[in-house]
């Protein structure tokens, strides 16, 4: 049985996360990080930092926290937000958990686990509800969520966005 942990951006991460943004670069997806060398690296890690504090909501940002899914041999199999304020956009479009898998890498069910570890991680924090959303025309996610036991909510269509809600409760 594979062994994964949930980590939070670091230094060691640099080189496994270059490999995920080329990973995406060549299906013609946006990359994950998107910068091109260390020096960005450090000011993606710093901004990250920056972007969890609560006081992001004053500056019109949703605190995020970042989170890989990495396996034994340090690879990033998945990343993950967190994003644990009620706000207007997070119960809206952006959903308190979001994530993505490197294209090579998906149908192997890295998203599934990351999904129940940030799950986990929502309801540890207090959480009582959590709201997830995917595009509408995204079926991969829309699978995840809903094999995960998410309860859709209904649609999400204003200011560009055409999103599926899907609620999830702690029944702890």
């Amino acid at each position: 049985m594979p062994t994964w942990t949930l980590e939070s951006p670091n230094a060691r991460h640099y080189k496994a996360l270059m490999r995920v943004d080329r990973d995406f670069e060549a299906a013609g997806e946006e990359p994950y990080c998107g910068v091109q060398s260390k020096p960005g690296f450090w000011l993606w890690l710093w901004t990250l930092r920056e972007q969890a504090r609560p006081e992001a909501v004053e500056l019109g940002a949703n605190p995020n926290e970042i989170y890989f899914l990495v396996n034994e041999q340090g690879d990033i199999c998945a990343c993950g937000q967190f994003r644990p304020l009620d706000t207007e956009d997070v119960l809206t479009w952006a959903g308190h958990i979001g994530y993505s898998v490197p294209p090579s890498l998906r149908g192997r069910g890295y998203a599934q686990e990351l999904l129940h570890r940030l799950l986990d991680l929502a309801f540890e924090r207090g959480l009582e509800r959590v709201l997830l959303t995917c595009d509408e025309d995204n079926a991969p996610s829309r699978h995840v969520i809903e094999k995960a036991g998410g309860l859709y909510a209904g649609s999400y269509r204003e200011r560009g966005y055409n999103k599926r809600q899907y609620w999830f409760y702690n029944r702890k």
